[in-house]
């Protein structure tokens, strides 16, 4: 993802570059007076340039303007989420890690629910008293403990991959714009670029004063394309390495709890 995108970066950013040399060489070429060479131009600001922008230019904009917004409230949420969640975990994990018994355990989680451990370990603990019902009071044999200890990792397992599906949401929203966005800014200066020359034709002008406002309407594009990636990029590759550490914690939180259960069958701890 990152060596992608910084690829497709490199290669909008020097499209534009050398649409923009194009077009203001044209202009340069066209100029061939000094008198208007010698006018100053009125400087215009970004909200002038995209008030006079064709209105494709317009919506090119505006759409990712809206992608830039989607970007950052998915971050706010997701930081808020996962900074709960982390917390929240990290006080279930030490308490769990001074339980005595697997009821100890239960109890902990029937009052956390909320906690992505807590879950996994509820969807672990139904499939414990399925099989203790079945069983009745007999003591386990090993070939029933590790048949057992199958079943819960897999219960866990399933419950994991529902967490981690909660987790992910948003993140292809967030890979979309970083991969997207500079493209769609490039085709808004494409499209700007073109309405520019097609006025210039029109109006039969060779002033650079004539030239310049259309490219640098259609460059905006591209900056606000590139305004809308990069941000979404960097907080797509920011989650994507929160996920990969809580996927790593979940995995060992499911190697403790059944280390636990196989260390209380084995000793006959439970019936």
């Amino acid at each position: 993802m990152v060596a992608s995108t910084g690829r497709t970066l490199r290669q909008v950013f020097r499209l534009a570059c050398i649409l923009a040399c194009f077009a203001g060489a044209a202009g340069h070429g066209l100029l061939g007076h000094a008198q208007e060479a010698a006018a100053a131009p009125q400087r215009m600001g970004v909200y002038e340039m995209f008030l006079h922008a064709d209105w494709v230019v317009k919506a090119v904009m505006l759409f990712l303007l809206l992608c830039s917004v989607a970007t950052w409230t998915v971050f706010l949420e997701k930081r808020l989420l996962f900074g709960r969640i982390r917390r929240a975990s990290e006080k279930f994990l030490a308490t769990f890690r001074t339980a005595q018994r697997v009821e100890h355990v239960a109890a902990m989680a029937a009052k956390a629910p909320e906690t992505p451990l807590a879950r996994i370990w509820i969807a672990a603990q139904d499939e414990w008293e399925v099989s203790r019902r079945r069983h009745g009071q007999k003591p386990f044999s090993p070939h029933q403990v590790a048949r057992l200890l199958q079943r819960m990792a897999l219960a866990a397992g399933v419950a994991q991959e529902q967490e981690l599906s909660k987790l992910g949401g948003g993140m292809g929203m967030l890979a979309t714009i970083g991969s997207t966005a500079p493209f769609i800014g490039l085709f808004g200066t494409v499209w700007g670029i073109l309405h520019s020359f097609a006025d210039i034709a029109a109006a039969k002008a060779t002033s650079l004063s004539v030239v310049a406002p259309g490219i640098a309407e259609a460059l905006l594009a591209t900056a606000i394309g590139l305004f809308a990636a990069i941000p979404a990029v960097m907080i797509y590759n920011a989650f994507a390495r929160d996920i990969s550490r809580m996927t790593g914690a979940f995995d060992n939180f499911v190697a403790e709890f059944t280390t636990t259960v196989s260390r209380e069958l084995e000793e006959g701890l439970t019936a």
